[in-house]
């Protein structure tokens, strides 16, 4: 079975566990495998590393128009939303200091930099998760229409997330005229 179809039996297997599970734990259990996950992510890990790399450094400043982030902005993005869900979800500590008042540098080196260091945190987080972490909630007021999430829907949305911003990236690459890197998963 491929990879893409173990995925998308996975993303089916999700949405039915809303309806279906009779409670939150047989519903936490049942439907993530974790060794499957950590591989995903450390598919997402290369594939989003060479898109990152696929962009020319001159141009990580660009973004095709005024309402979007840089290229170097969006995988840094990436990074630093994983990071900080996962650390809200687990209190483990960062591979990098997160101070929101003061960004990231977004050139090439550094991005690709804290790039990798973000995805092996969460792959080294996701084995430490426990049920208690899956289970707790959360109200994050930006996540409009939706129920207050638990840990299991937070780390869902952080895959989602990421597949979200680096195919941003991938345009971004096409608007350059640069072919992205094959689709890997």
């Amino acid at each position: 079975m491929t990879v893409y179809v173990r995925s998308l039996l996975f993303i089916v297997a999700l949405s039915l566990s809303f309806v279906s599970a009779p409670a939150q734990t047989s519903k936490v259990n049942s439907v993530l495998d974790m060794q499957e996950f950590i591989h995903d992510w450390q598919i997402s890990k290369q594939f989003t590393i060479d898109v990152a790399d696929a962009m020319p450094a001159e141009h990580y400043g660009f973004k095709p128009n005024s309402d979007e982030m840089t290229f170097g902005e969006q995988m840094l993005h990436i990074a630093v939303s994983n990071v900080y869900r996962f650390h809200e979800i687990t209190g483990i500590p960062s591979p990098f200091e997160l101070d929101l008042n003061k960004p990231l540098s977004p050139d090439k080196a550094n991005v690709v930099k804290v790039l990798g260091q973000s995805f092996d945190y969460v792959i080294d987080a996701l084995p430490r998760i426990t049920p208690a972490h899956l289970q707790h909630t959360w109200h994050i007021p930006s996540w409009k229409g939706r129920n207050d999430p638990d840990g299991r829907a937070m780390i869902m949305n952080m895959f989602v997330h990421t597949a979200h911003h680096r195919a941003q990236g991938e345009v971004y690459l096409r608007a350059k005229g640069i072919k992205p890197p094959d689709y890997t998963f």
